[in-house]
């Protein structure tokens, strides 16, 4: 990458990080494009034409902001799944609860909690990029744990193989978010979330064969 292109990268991301404490302040549809240009620079501002050399529109940062704060969550889900020292109960009960709380970080930030589910359902490549980037790891895990005895060699891993696995249980926990769309606006919108969750660890119990059990989840 060249200066040019480091220097771009790089005040695009001070627009995002910007954009993201104001959010997470107001709310994304409670916040205008003027909030975010007057917080820029250390609440000096820059200029309007500043703004839009670096992005198409509010929906365009919004978008940005939302792939940058679930990538940054990626790499602590991948981290999990390396750890060599780790059961898969014990790498589901790290993975889960931070998996949610982003998530529900998302969901405040976007105050309009429907917005924030129909961004989603509109923007699917945005979770699809997150279930390819874990496949790798995962499929490793799956093999980690099956050379250590910790998984059983059941007939559905014997027949269709880990990656395979990999990919079931990955949608498995992007549907945690797919499915919580239909409880936005839900006056107990945290024990709807804790139910999906519940219902995701119960598929991946079939999926392996494992008596595993729902971390508990603090949502606040």
């Amino acid at each position: 990458m060249n200066n040019r292109s480091s220097l771009r990268e790089q005040r695009r991301s001070e627009f995002v990080t910007t954009a993201m404490r104001v959010f997470d302040r107001k709310g994304a549809a409670n916040t205008s494009l003027r909030d975010v240009i007057r917080a820029m620079n250390h609440g000096k501002g820059v200029g309007m034409s500043v703004f839009y050399y670096y992005f198409k529109s509010k929906d365009d940062l919004v978008d940005a902001c939302a792939r940058t704060y679930l990538a940054s969550y990626v790499d602590h889900v991948v981290d999990i799944l390396q750890d060599p020292d780790l059961s898969v109960q014990e790498a589901l009960d790290d993975i889960c609860p931070h998996l949610i709380r982003a998530i529900w970080k998302m969901d405040v930030i976007f105050a309009d909690k429907a917005n924030w589910y129909n961004y989603l359902s509109t923007n699917s490549n945005v979770m699809e990029g997150f279930v390819r980037q874990i496949i790798d790891p995962l499929t490793k895990a799956l093999d980690r744990w099956l050379d250590q005895g910790g998984l059983p060699q059941t007939q559905l891993i014997q027949t269709a193989g880990t990656r395979s696995v990999a990919w079931l249980m990955a949608d498995g926990l992007s549907s945690i978010v797919s499915n919580g769309r239909r409880a936005a606006g839900h006056p107990h919108i945290r024990e709807v979330v804790r139910q999906r969750v519940r219902e995701s660890v119960a598929f991946f119990s079939q999926l392996l064969g494992l008596p595993l059990k729902a971390p508990a989840i603090a949502l606040s």
